[in-house]
């Protein structure tokens, strides 16, 4: 995988809970933003959309398909490496390679856990701010194909060729 490089994102950091559920509560995107997101995460290949098993307000996960054989231990939770929070919140929580977690990070785009400096959760779960406009649309589907990608390659750094289809 090619190293994430971003800008840095534009205005001010937004509020967000400090605990469990951690939740975005300023700079929230649109509804129409957020329906395009789930639209969209609904094409991607070998995933499944149903109610997160990490998150328990409302989000819905993104799991990897059963199709999936072989999964990286550390990017996912029960094949779930992803979820949306619902509108008006649109955060999302997902697993990343750590230097593209510290990269959101750094330039703004999202923050690490509450819980993950607790260590009760991996440090490389983070929180993705949600998409304001269809750029930042773009960046967020961007990374989410990212975490997929690291969910379905294994840990010597190859892509999982061990498929059902």
């Amino acid at each position: 995988m090619n190293e994430l490089e971003l800008s840095d994102r534009e205005d001010f950091t937004p509020l967000t809970t400090a605990t469990s559920p951690h939740k975005q509560l300023s700079q929230n995107g649109t509804h129409h933003i957020h329906n395009k997101l789930m639209i969209w995460a609904h094409t991607i290949s070998f995933v499944e959309i149903k109610p997160s098993i990490i998150s328990k307000s409302g989000a819905q996960g993104l799991f990897l398909s059963e199709a999936v054989r072989l999964i990286n231990p550390h990017a996912v939770i029960e094949r779930e490496f992803c979820h949306i929070h619902p509108y008006p919140d649109g955060s999302l929580h997902l697993f990343l390679p750590m230097a593209d977690a510290k990269e959101i990070v750094v330039k703004g785009w999202g923050e690490f856990h509450p819980l993950a400096f607790l260590k009760e959760i991996p440090s490389n779960f983070i929180m993705l701010y949600s998409p304001r406009s269809e750029r930042e649309l773009s960046l967020v589907k961007e990374i989410i194909l990212r975490s997929h990608s690291f969910a379905i390659t294994s840990t010597n750094g190859k892509e999982n060729t061990h498929v059902n289809i």
